[in-house]
């Protein structure tokens, strides 16, 4: 009778839990010159757990717990607050240690409940909002914009949030969300509609973004063989604001050879750049200044991409964001291995060029050594 009652629940268990995840440990040399190499060490684990509580309920829990030590945890003031999320008001970090040469914190970074049934799906709390069409540049990711140049996130930022969809037909639907926030104007209202027509997907956005009230357009669909997308956003501050109306767009292009490499190419305008390259710099290695207003401080920005696959293991790419204003280049080559079936191994470079006392010159460099075992 008792061997019968734990196979149940371990049948039931196995059919409603699940659990995943990785451990990731990534090792970051940073130099302007081989004088001086300032060395950072991260572990980052990451456990993702799901209830399917019914055909109709999910619960979904996503726990990210990083480990810092090095150079920059000791050289840098209130290490803390580089690491921290800035954008959400409910606060749901915890600091396991902090010290002046280590950091441990940990971070719900998913928390939702999402339940469908029929045409309807409402999703409640802190989740992944996703309605971004490009690689790179996002102004229609009105709600959690992300900076590229930050690969270890894979999985992006989430937001808090409640989100509606009614899925009107087999190829459109109608979208709400709504975010937190503990003051109104920090917070984002979106309605967005999806259709697809003349074999393109569509989706039409209107908004409150913060301050400004926001109209906006993305597709996605093929000219021949070659992948064609676009988002175009424009931003209208309410009357109690400053500034001025403002256009963000980004349009790419991408194309898959049969030798397995690709091809990537895109665009950003932003109508309210700056032409300032000190901020440049702070802006692509600062979560905090990304959103989809001011996903680049200048005006226009240009992005290529070449991939290829050598080996069903082992892959390379070199990707390029040039800020064309400033005259400001960066260089990511990465190379990546899979040693086995839940081991890889990349090596990632962040190599920074710009203007600099009118000189174009080298302003940084960053190595990045990262193994993950994924479970």
């Amino acid at each position: 009778m008792v061997n019968s009652v734990a196979q149940e629940k371990q049948s039931w268990a196995s059919e409603h839990l699940d659990v995943s995840g990785y451990v990731k440990f990534l090792n970051t040399s940073s130099f302007i010159s081989l004088d001086s190499i300032a060395n950072d060490n991260l572990i980052h684990n990451r456990t993702n757990f799901r209830m399917y509580a019914s055909d109709n309920l999910t619960l979904a829990l996503e726990l990210r717990n990083r480990l810092f030590w090095g150079t920059s945890v000791r050289a840098i003031p209130d290490f803390a607050s580089t690491v921290e999320n800035p954008n959400q008001d409910i606060n749901l970090d915890a600091f396991l240690l902090n010290e002046p040469a280590i950091l441990m914190l940990s971070t719900i970074d998913r928390l939702y409940v999402d339940y469908h049934k029929g045409k309807w799906q409402l999703i409640l709390g802190r989740q992944r909002i996703n309605w971004g069409k490009n690689l790179v540049w996002n102004p229609n990711d009105l709600f959690n914009a992300y900076n590229f140049l930050d690969f270890d996130y894979e999985e992006r930022p989430g937001a808090d949030a409640l989100r509606a969809k009614y899925f009107t037909s087999g190829d459109s639907s109608l979208e709400f969300a709504i975010s937190y926030a503990d003051v109104w104007e920090d917070n984002t209202v979106a309605l967005k509609y999806n259709f697809n027509k003349h074999q393109y997907d569509f989706q039409l956005i209107a908004a409150k973004f913060l301050n400004d009230f926001t109209l906006g357009v993305g597709w996605e669909g093929v000219i021949k063989d070659v992948g064609f997308k676009g988002e175009l956003s424009y931003f209208m501050p309410d009357d109690r604001s400053e500034g001025n109306n403002s256009f963000v767009g980004s349009v790419s292009f991408d194309y898959y050879f049969a030798n397995d490499m690709s091809v990537n190419v895109s665009t950003l305008y932003n109508s309210n750049g700056l032409g300032d390259v000190d901020f440049f710099g702070g802006s692509l290695t600062n979560n905090a200044t990304i959103d989809a207003k001011n996903l680049m401080p200048n005006k226009w920005s240009l992005f290529g991409q070449f991939s290829k696959t050598f080996t069903p293991a082992i892959t390379g790419s070199m990707a390029s964001i040039y800020a064309v204003d400033l005259n400001s280049v960066f260089l990511t080559p990465q190379f990546t291995y899979n040693i086995s079936q839940n081991w890889d191994f990349d090596v990632t470079g962040q190599i920074f060029y710009g203007k600099q006392e009118n000189k174009f010159k080298n302003l940084g460099n960053s190595i990045f050594l990262r193994f993950r075992y994924s479970f």
